[in-house]
């Protein structure tokens, strides 16, 4: 989360100065070519011990006339002394040589030694990043996890909150629809005998008429109709209803068909109810609902059947 893996994105400024494995495989090349040098010097004084010891053991019956001779020993002692000195030179090369070799395998080691050293911390610094990295990653993760089981708790909680109101409420519901049924159970039987009442109070007796438009016609004892105009288009009539009782006139004006007209005959009797059910251009045709008390019913039905055309409702 931010953090460079180093594996991945390394720093080439950094390993461009730094290259001990450069210094390591060129000290050992130096090495090598060192110790063929020592090998080939050394064959070289091998050749050399073993030619002049063939020449001693070829040439032994002259040793004597050699030594005998002093100016041959002269020369014999100035070329040992020469070869003494070329020994002696050999020795202080080979000691240089060996001084050189030991100080390029002491630099091999101080170079092994830094690679090492560097390797080592490059390895440390890469174990660092990374665990602090999983670190991050690991502390991010826990924190979600932490928030995921917060939120989970929460919700068992409002769930059994939830349930715990669901069940009070069914059981107020219980409670409260027992008491509304018993109500309702109270107000039928209530709403039953008002019926039964009412249905005694306002039974009715249906009149068809069909009058043409300008007739006047006589619907029940003391109610006449009267049609001035009529409307098939928007289904409406005008006219008006006679009442002898008072002399007084009900005007329908604009009437809509299918719209109850209710009005009294006569005081403290039930109202009356005209219902034009269609309109033509020269009729109309619907029926008049006229309360009708029981001792007069059968009085009421002998007396129109008949004479209107009328029926019980």
């Amino acid at each position: 989360m931010g953090v460079i893996n180093p594996m991945l994105h390394h720093d080439e400024g950094a390993w461009s100065t730094e290259r001990p494995e450069t210094f390591e495989h060129h000290g050992r090349g130096k090495s090598i070519a060192l110790w063929t040098a020592v090998v080939i010097v050394a064959a070289a004084l091998g050749a050399l011990v073993y030619y002049g010891y063939r020449v001693a053991k070829t040439q032994d019956l002259r040793i004597t006339e050699i030594f005998g001779n002093q100016s041959a020993v002269n020369t014999l002692k100035q070329r040992a002394d020469a070869a003494e000195g070329k020994l002696q030179g050999l020795a202080g090369d080979w000691q240089g040589m060996t001084q050189r070799i030991t100080k390029v395998e002491s630099t091999v080691a101080a170079d092994a030694r830094e690679t090492r050293r560097y390797a080592e911390n490059l390895t440390q610094r890469l174990h660092q990043q990374m665990t602090a990295e999983m670190d991050e990653r690991t502390a991010t993760l826990n924190a979600k996890i932490q928030q995921v089981e917060s939120e989970q708790e929460t919700q068992r909680a409002q769930v059994a909150q939830l349930e715990a109101n669901l069940k009070q409420e069914l059981a107020t519901a219980r409670e409260e629809n027992g008491r509304n049924l018993s109500s309702v159970r109270q107000q039928e039987e209530s709403n039953a005998r008002d019926v039964g009442a009412l249905s005694q109070r306002l039974d009715r007796q249906r009149i068809d008429f069909e009058l043409t438009k300008g007739q006047t016609k006589e619907l029940a004892p003391g109610i006449a109709l009267q049609i001035r105009g009529t409307n098939v288009a928007h289904q409406r009539y005008s006219g008006a209803l006679k009442l002898a009782q008072g002399g007084r006139t009900v005007w329908l004006r604009d009437q809509s068909a299918d719209a109850p007209v209710h009005f009294i005959h006569k005081d403290g009797e039930t109202p009356y109810e005209l219902i034009v059910k269609d309109v033509t251009k020269k009729s109309v045709a619907g029926y008049l609902l006229t309360p009708v008390k029981p001792d007069a019913a059968a009085a009421l039905d002998g007396q129109h059947t008949g004479v209107d055309g009328s029926n019980r409702e």
